[in-house]
C-alpha cells in the first residue's frame, strides 16, 4: 500500500511507517505546502496513494471535493506519536 502524508502528519510518524517498509510520500515532497485538497487527490490519483491526514474534508466534509478515483484516505489524528506506539507496528494505528 502507497500512502501520500498531509501536512499535518508528524514527519517522525512518516519515518516510521517507512522503516515498516510502507512506500509513504510526504506532501512537502509531492505539491506545494499549503496546496489544495484537490491537488493532494490529483497526486494520489496519480500515483495511487492512500491519502494520510487529519483533514475531514478527505472523509467527505467538504461536498465539493471529488473523492473520486483514488484509492481512498486514512484518519489521522495529532496524537500520532511514533515513539509512544505500541507494538508491532505504526501501521497498526492507522
Amino acid at each position: 500500500m502507497k500512502f501520500i502524508a498531509d501536512e499535518h502528519i508528524p514527519p517522525a510518524f512518516v519515518a516510521a511507517l517507512r522503516s515498516e517498509g510502507y512506500d509513504v510520500t510526504a506532501v512537502s515532497g509531492a505539491v506545494d505546502l499549503g496546496s489544495e485538497d484537490d491537488t493532494i487527490l490529483d497526486y494520489a490519483r496519480k500515483e495511487n496513494r492512500v491519502v494520510l491526514s487529519e483533514d475531514s474534508d478527505f472523509r467527505g466534509a467538504d461536498p465539493d471535493l471529488d473523492l473520486t478515483g483514488h484509492p481512498g484516505s486514512s484518519p489521522a489524528t495529532s496524537t500520532l506519536n511514533p515513539t509512544r506506539l505500541p507494538p508491532p507496528s505504526a501501521a497498526s494505528t492507522i
